[in-house]
Order: C-alpha cells, then structure tokens, then sequence
C-alpha cells in the first residue's frame, strides 16, 4: 500500500522503488536523508535537491551498508534512528485501520449496552403487579379443593362454587394486575350457573380475558394457610393444574403453605385462606 506522508514543511513524500532510489543517488539528486531502523528493515526518507521534493522507500537491512555508503559518496546528508524515534505520522498512519476498528467495536459495545438498559426500562414500565386474597369457612362433609385438586380431608370451603380458595384468590391477583375488577365482577355468586362450579373455569376465563389485554403472565406466588392437612406433598399437582388452566409453564407457578399457629378461625381449623401475587407484562 502506497501511503502519502506529511514531513516537517507539510510536503507530501513520494513513495519510490528501491531500484528508482538507487538511481536517484547515482544521479545525486538526494541532497539529505533519515534512515529509520525496523527489526529486518530500514525506512528511508530522502530529500531531493532540485525538486525540494521528499521520496521514501524501504530495504532490507542487509542493503543498509551498501545505501549508506552511495549516499555519502554522492554527497547526501545521513541520519540514522530507531523507527520508534522516527516520524510518527507514518505510525499513525499505519496504525489508522486498527484503531478505527477498535473505535467501531466500543461505538457497538457502548450501543448494545444502551439498548440493553433500554430494554430493561421498558419491560420494567409494562410490567405489572396485583393482589388475590380469599377465604371460605370448612365443614365437615365437603370436599376440600385447592389448586383444582381434591385432597383427602374430613373437611371442605364453603362457597357458591367448589370454594377453591387459592385459583379464586388467584384469579382475583390477576384480574387486578389487568385493571379488569376482581372475581365478584365476573362470577357473582348471585348466579345461579356458577353454583357448584370448578374454579379453573374462572382460571381459564381470567387467562382469556389477559390475552385480549395484551398481557402475559410472568409469575405467581401464592402461600395458602390453614392448620391440616399438610399441603406441601400435594403442591406438584396443584402447579401441574393451575398451569393448565392458564396456560403456562408450571415453572411460573410457585406455592407455599402455612399454618396460623392456633390463632382464630383458621388457627382453629374453622377456615382456610390464601394469599397471591401475580406478575404480569405487556405483549
């Protein structure tokens, strides 16, 4: 590659073969020259006499003696240095397409990154939260469901539906994350069609009406709390079902249970509660 130099008095500097160089001396044009030293070659920078224009070329080194020694038979000037001591420009100038591409790299590093946060503003502007809280009086002789699962116990919600305490304090977390009124507005137990009814219906209703709205379910956490039996063993299939419901994966369903160590109703085994937080984002 051909590269247009600048030197002292902002001349452009004429590349030139060895062989013209050589021919340049013999003719003792070169009034005067820096010879700057690379590990197996020599950059030579000459000025020449009538023209006052500047020429360089490059040798290996093993021709040094033989330059030096016609430059000063034909009267030219000789100064010697390491390259590094040498005209900087020609470093630049040589080093100009590593440092635009490092310049580019860290223009997209620094876009990337921006986008990034970006993105993370956004998710964190469309994501939003609601709260589901239920509770149903036990009595002897009713089925006990919770998370769509009927569980062996003496026990069971008292409710115009199947009393699921934790899918109807889930459907009202995530009806109130959408901004769409609590489980009350849509299944009133003043209707009699809802009487008796399985409570994924409203699950699944709920999930219908967040699909409309654009919203996607991102996480449940739920804890339901009454004194026995113990719920723990039964929470797989709970998930398993409640994700169904919603269509989800059952990775976004988490459960906890607790008891209220004696205290009131449910510490009495009178009732049962539940307690859920629902995350959701814009699609």
């Amino acid at each position: 590659m051909l590269w247009k130099l600048v030197s002292a008095n902002k001349s452009p500097t004429e590349v030139v073969s060895y062989s013209d160089f050589l021919q340049m001396i013999d003719d003792k044009e070169v009034l005067s020259s820096n010879i700057y030293l690379e590990a197996n070659s020599a950059n030579i920078h000459a000025l020449l006499r009538g023209s006052r224009k500047y020429v360089q070329t490059t040798i290996a080194t093993s021709e040094l003696p033989e330059i030096t020694a016609r430059l000063k038979d034909g009267g030219a000037k000789i100064e010697i240095s390491e390259a590094k001591n040498g005209d900087w420009t020609l470093i630049l100038l040589n080093a100009a397409p590593l440092i635009l591409l490092v310049g580019f790299c860290l223009f997209l590093m620094r876009q990337m990154k921006g986008n990034a946060k970006r993105a993370l503003v956004l998710r964190a502007a469309t994501a939003r939260t609601g709260i589901g809280y239920d509770l149903h009086r036990l009595e002897e002789g009713r089925p006990l469901i919770v998370g769509g699962i009927e569980l062996p116990f003496d026990k069971g919600p008292v409710g115009h539906s199947d009393g699921d305490v934790l899918a109807h304090a889930l459907c009202d977390a995530l009806l109130g994350a959408a901004g769409l009124g609590d489980i009350g507005t849509h299944f009133p137990d003043t209707d009699p069609k809802w009487k008796g009814a399985n409570s994924m219906l409203f699950l699944e209703h709920a999930k219908k009406l967040l699909d409309e709205k654009q919203f996607a379910i991102e996480h449940v956490d739920a804890v339901v709390i009454m004194e026995k039996p113990k719920l723990g063993p039964h929470f797989p299939k709970m998930r398993e079902a409640l994700a169904k419901a919603l269509s989800v994966g059952v990775e976004k369903i988490h459960l906890k249970a607790k008891t209220n160590e004696g205290v009131d109703a449910i510490g009495r085994g009178e009732a049962i509660a539940a307690h859920v937080v629902a995350t959701l984002t814009s699609r």
